[in-house]
C-alpha cells in the first residue's frame, strides 16, 4: 500500500447481502475490496493468489469455519477482522484475543475496526 494506492481489503462472506452492505461501505471510505469470497477453499485460493492489506473474515461459512485461514493469515502476519455473531467464549483459545465485530454491525464501525488495523504510512 502506498500513498497512491488504497488499502486493499481481503472480504469472506457467505450472506450475500451482508457481503454487498460490507463491499459498498468498504468502497465508499475509499478501500479496494477483493472478493467477497463464500467458501474456505476460494477464501485460502484467493488469500494466497491476490494482494491484500487487512482481511476480514466471516468465521462461519455455511458451516465450514475459516479457521484454517485464520491461521494462514495470521502466519504471515496480516491483519484480520473476524466478523461472527458468536460469542468470544465459543472461538478457539488462539483467536479469542483477535479483533472481532458481532453481526449485526453498521458500516461506520466496520470501517474504524478497519482503518485501526491498518498501519499509518
Amino acid at each position: 500500500m502506498t500513498a497512491f494506492e488504497p488499502c486493499r481489503v481481503l472480504v469472506v462472506e457467505d450472506e450475500f447481502l451482508v457481503a454487498l452492505q460490507i463491499e459498498d461501505d468498504l468502497i465508499a471510505a475509499g478501500y479496494l475490496v477483493i472478493g467477497p469470497f463464500t467458501t474456505l477453499s476460494t477464501s485460502i485460493a484467493a488469500s494466497r493468489a491476490e494482494r491484500f492489506d487487512v482481511a476480514t473474515l466471516d468465521l462461519n461459512l455455511r458451516g465450514e469455519f475459516v479457521y484454517p485461514l485464520v491461521d494462514e493469515l495470521l502466519e504471515r502476519n496480516v491483519p484480520v477482522l473476524l466478523l461472527t455473531g458468536y460469542a468470544v467464549s465459543d472461538l478457539p483459545e488462539r483467536f479469542r484475543a483477535l479483533p472481532r465485530l458481532t453481526k449485526p454491525f453498521d458500516g461506520t464501525e466496520l470501517v474504524r475496526r478497519i482503518k485501526g488495523l491498518v498501519p499509518a504510512d
